[in-house]
């Protein structure tokens, strides 16, 4: 399996602060301090995702929710 690309924080020319995988810009903030909060958050989002998707069983449905 391919190794997603790596979050990255980057400045914008207006002093505010950018996460970015690739050329796509994910989140943002005001502060490096929270950019790098940001960024955080969407590593640990997308490990529980991965989690997730190979608890997933083919062939089970999954229960909906009204």
């Amino acid at each position: 399996m391919q190794e997603p690309e790596q979050l990255t924080i980057k400045q914008t020319a207006t002093g505010y602060w950018t996460v970015t995988r690739g050329n796509v810009d994910l989140a943002g903030a005001m502060t490096r301090k929270g950019a790098e909060a940001e960024r955080e958050l969407l590593s640990r989002l997308r490990s529980r995702s991965v989690r997730r998707a190979r608890q997933r069983r083919p062939g089970v449905a999954r229960s909906t929710r009204s």
